[in-house]
């Protein structure tokens, strides 16, 4: 009877330390739960969603209107003018100004960017002067046909351009040198600090080296560090972002290295 006893007390105090512990176990896990609810929910009030973010931090990039000019107009600040592309023998540009002392015409707006430009390269310690603008279909007639006499056609045709295939009718285009004349229209101006910085600038101002070194196979003519084409900051902008350097290439445009039997007449 005494052990029956003992074993029913001992019996008791196992039992009670069994719900003890229960409801010890019961509490943390409801304690726990409750922490992470609040968690939970301060996460989602103050986390914005995976969406919003990239909303707000990767904006999307408006994409370049290529149509904001005419490519076929003459007096399109965007025209393209090359050896498949030729302007009307009566077209003047309007506007055309004289540009500083130098005596030849430029377009208005191409001349205020170019004086812009000029006053760069004074800040950089460079001089620059215009050597050639705006050239009449005229001209240009009388132009080629010398270079033609003296060179031959053949030679003739890889730096001089037959009269309404001219950017300089255009009033937009530049022949530029520096005011020592050392290079003056020859391709060791590239390598001069005018030309070095030329090819770096010019497209602050709204340029761009129209005939590069390496797209001859594009341009139809040789190197012409010297020639630059006014074309409007957001253009010559968007072309350095891209390393797009030819208006043939940037607009999708037909190359010609030679003329063909017939030309793309502009408006």
């Amino acid at each position: 009877m005494m052990k029956w006893r003992k074993y029913a007390k001992h019996h008791k105090k196992l039992i009670l330390w069994i719900i003890i512990f229960l409801a010890i176990l019961a509490i943390s896990i409801f304690l726990f739960h409750r922490h992470a609810d609040e968690i939970n929910l301060t996460t989602k009030t103050t986390t914005p969603s995976s969406s919003s973010t990239t909303a707000t931090t990767k904006p999307s990039q408006a994409v370049f209107d290529k149509n904001q000019y005419s490519l076929n107009v003459s007096s399109s600040l965007w025209v393209v003018v090359n050896k498949g592309r030729v302007l009307p023998s009566n077209y003047v540009p309007a506007g055309l100004r004289v540009f500083g002392s130098s005596g030849m015409n430029l377009g208005a707006e191409a001349a205020n960017a170019l004086q812009q430009l000029f006053n760069g390269a004074t800040n950089a310690g460079l001089d620059l002067m215009l050597s050639s603008g705006y050239r009449s279909y005229n001209t240009q007639v009388g132009l080629y046909n010398s270079y033609v006499a003296s060179y031959g056609q053949a030679s003739a045709d890889t730096f001089s351009a037959k009269a309404g295939h001219s950017e300089h009718q255009t009033g937009l285009a530049a022949d530029l040198a520096p005011t020592s004349r050392q290079c003056e229209l020859d391709v060791c101006f590239g390598n001069l600090p005018e030309g070095k910085w030329l090819a770096a600038n010019a497209y602050k101002y709204g340029f761009i080296i129209r005939y590069p070194a390496d797209k001859t196979q594009i341009t139809g003519y040789q190197y012409e560090p010297w020639h630059v084409r006014y074309v409007g900051t957001n253009l010559s902008n968007e072309m350095h972002k891209t390393g797009i350097t030819t208006l043939e290439e940037f607009f999708g445009l037909p190359a010609y290295t030679s003329y063909p039997a017939s030309s793309y007449e502009l408006q």
